[in-house]
């Protein structure tokens, strides 16, 4: 079933309620209305009787769609599947921390706003070189990133030299908004803000200050990570990824959505 969400350019958190009569595999999208390749959050879980998907979104367009279905049997028109039930899909406040975030800092607002841009249109925009308002940043948007004629499987890096990011557009197409700017803001914290601009885990942790900060989803952060590693599977990956979760589980003092 698809429903479409009036958001009018708002910060929100969706909240879908789903009802299901024994455990099914029910798939949430969010994406928007009017871009093609745009995604807010798209991810499954079991459900057995009553559930709720939170949906983190800093930004949003005029209107989204919110499809849910169930896994085995795809997203059908309404009636059509008695399996489970949509509830209800209610808009709240997005819960942000701000005060973790230095926005004295110049080049951190320059780059969020640079970031935020680039990553919502990021689905539609033609490869390229985008250079932010200052002209203090550079991604340079590659159909695929090369080494010596090479595909290399990461989704983005940056020069630390420079400071131009690369960024292919085969990765980031298949990411939502939020796998995109956690990929982003952990680029950016090489030559910014890491104190050893080399050291990878130090620009986890910048990176996602700043994205959980905002109000990301927790869950894209996992997934993004998750996905990129299994592409690299090393040990110095995995406790990468170890080191991840437990920063996430442990930003806020009370974890209400933590798994969200």
């Amino acid at each position: 079933m698809t429903y479409n969400v009036p958001t009018r350019y708002e910060e929100m958190t969706l909240l879908i309620k789903v009802r299901t009569n024994s455990p099914q595999t029910i798939r949430i999208i969010v994406s928007d209305a009017h871009q093609p390749n745009t995604e807010f959050t798209n991810r499954y879980k079991t459900v057995d009787g009553e559930t709720i998907f939170f949906v983190r979104m800093p930004v949003t367009g005029q209107d989204v769609l919110v499809e849910v279905f169930n896994e085995q049997y795809g997203n059908l028109t309404s009636g059509q599947d008695n399996t489970f039930e949509v509830v209800s899909i209610t808009k709240e406040q997005l819960d942000k921390k701000l005060d973790v975030i230095d926005f004295a800092n110049p080049m951190i607002r320059s780059f969020v706003n640079f970031a935020t841009r680039f990553c919502y249109n990021a689905g539609s925009l033609p490869t390229g070189t985008y250079v932010s308002d200052d002209k203090q940043f550079v991604i340079k948007y590659f159909p695929i990133i090369q080494d010596g004629g090479q595909e290399q499987t990461t989704p983005a890096r940056i020069d630390i030299d420079n400071g131009t990011i690369e960024v292919s557009k085969k990765q980031f197409i298949e990411f939502t908004i939020p796998n995109r700017m956690a990929i982003l803001l952990h680029e950016f914290s090489h030559p910014y803000l890491n104190k050893d601009v080399d050291d990878e885990i130090e620009a986890d942790m910048n990176g996602l200050l700043i994205y959980l900060g905002l109000g990301y989803p927790r869950i894209e952060a996992f997934e993004v990570f998750a996905k990129t590693f299994m592409n690299a599977p090393t040990e110095a990956n995995k406790h990468r990824f170890d080191t991840i979760k437990n920063f996430i589980d442990n930003f806020e003092n009370y974890n209400t959505f933590i798994n969200e």
